[in-house]
This record gives C-alpha cells, structure tokens and sequence, in this order.
C-alpha cells in the first residue's frame, strides 16, 4: 500500500499540490460565474442595477420581443398581454384612479360634516350642563 504522504497518487508528489490547486481555483471560477450570471439576470430584469451591464438588459429585451408569447407564458407562467389589451387597462385603471380621487374628496367631506356636528353636538352637551348647573343653584 502507499504511504499516507502520497494521497493516492503513486510516484508524483508535486502532483497532489497542482491537482489541489486546479480543484480550488475551478470552484473559486464557477462560483464566480455562477454569481456573475445571477447578477447579469436580475440586472436584466431591473432588480439590480450594474453600471456596465447594458448590454445584458438590451439583449434579455431583443430576445423577448421576438419571441412568440406562448413561451413567454409558459416559462414565466404570466400571460403576456397585446398592445390593446393593456391600453385597455391602462385606461380602466385611470378612471378607477379618477373615482377613487372623487370617493376619498367625498369621504373627506362627510368627515368634515361629522367632526362640526360632533363639535357642535359636544357643545350642546357643555351648554345643557351648565344650564343644569345654573337651575340646581
């Protein structure tokens, strides 16, 4: 059997160093790419921001926009909608956006009602004690 020395390569001592060396440097590498390539995605999709990685986003949208849409939905599992249908949307959600603006000055204003009539409701309240005051002397 070989000596503990050797670690399994037989005759080649400065072997296990170079071999050692090779192993934790590709790891040191694919690791790195694997995280480069993370970046690069997420900065493609706007979730980072890496100040020379342009390129990536630019190409992520080339290719989208000739793909054909049913491999879109079936990669991300989102429907991917025509130019009508969102301008459809679009519009739906302004006017949403525009009633729920006239809902809330609506609301506003019953507050504004509600808080004169309580004040002048506490007032009334102040006036009837003090009356009562004034008959029980």
């Amino acid at each position: 059997m070989g000596s503990p020395d050797e670690g399994g390569v037989k005759g080649n001592k400065k072997g296990v160093p170079v071999w050692s060396f090779v192993k934790n440097a590709s790891l040191v590498i694919t690791i790195f790419l694997f995280f480069f390539t993370i970046v690069l995605v997420l900065d493609a999709y706007k979730f980072v921001s890496v100040r020379h990685a342009r390129f990536a986003r630019k190409k992520l949208l080339r290719t989208l926009q000739y793909m054909d849409p049913s491999i879109i939905e079936a990669h991300t599992g989102m429907k991917v909608l025509t130019k009508e249908d969102f301008d459809i949307l679009q519009t739906n959600l302004e006017t949403a956006r525009k009633d729920v603006r006239e809902m809330n000055t609506k609301v506003q204003e019953k507050f504004s009602d509600v808080l004169k009539t309580s004040m002048e409701l506490q007032n009334m309240k102040q006036d009837v004690e003090e009356l009562k005051k004034l008959i029980s002397k």
